[in-house]
């Protein structure tokens, strides 16, 4: 009977060990990343096709930019280092509307479209129109037509979660408008375990521990 005792107290305390080794186990999880995207940091002389000289520039980790998702030539966003209300940005070519697409690569990954820049060029100013959509949604969640002036320039505050996307469209005086510090974050839930092997001698032992319980177990019953 007192081996019977110890045997199921050493087997209570081995499962216990073997339970506190699993939660020791290794656990990571991605924490919130930001990102400011600053065409100044491109690179790139003024007058230069972002897509076709830095595609992808800005993107980071499981987020991708694209500087012309629509494929057109039409469309293109141009670097100009200098003008924009003080800054840097990307303006769009032939005056028409253009657009910035953030992408989501990677499942159980949240994307924050935070903030960016509309600046105008030169000393000017001008009613600037744009528009965010969710990719998750298809649907647009933020629009507006701003006043954009030449010194100053204009923060617009997005706010928004998306577990897909974002397309940003402004314009469509693509000359006189340029976007720069596209500001975005995102964070990943994905759980990765790194698993500890366990030495084939403790096995060995569990098996040996569980054999001598049953053991004992049906010499007890018989007796």
């Amino acid at each position: 009977m007192k081996f019977s005792i110890f045997l199921s107290n050493s087997f209570s305390s081995l499962w216990k060990s073997l339970v506190l080794l699993i939660f020791l186990i290794p656990i990571n999880v991605a924490n919130a990343t930001s990102t400011i995207v600053k065409v100044e940091d491109m690179g790139l002389a003024d007058w230069t096709i972002i897509e076709k000289e830095a595609p992808g520039f800005g993107s980071n980790g499981p987020v991708s930019l694209d500087w012309d998702p629509y494929n057109d030539w039409f469309k293109e966003l141009i670097v100009f280092n200098d003008g924009y209300s003080g800054k840097g940005a990307a303006f769009c070519w032939h005056g028409e509307n253009c657009a910035l697409k953030l992408s989501v690569t990677e499942e159980n990954t949240t994307l924050m479209l935070d903030s960016f820049f509309l600046g105008f060029y030169g000393s000017g100013e001008g009613n600037v129109e744009f528009s965010v959509f969710d990719l998750e949604t298809d649907t647009n969640i933020l629009a507006g037509t701003p006043l954009v002036t030449g010194n100053d320039g204009l923060d617009i505050f997005v706010n928004a979660v998306s577990s897909v996307g974002f397309l940003i469209l402004f314009g469509p005086d693509g000359y006189s408008i340029g976007i720069n510090e596209i500001a975005y974050s995102y964070q990943s839930s994905n759980i990765i375990v790194h698993p500890v092997p366990i030495p084939a001698a403790s096995w060995l032992f569990v098996s040996g521990l569980i054999g001598l319980l049953c053991f004992t177990r049906r010499n007890s019953r018989e007796t």
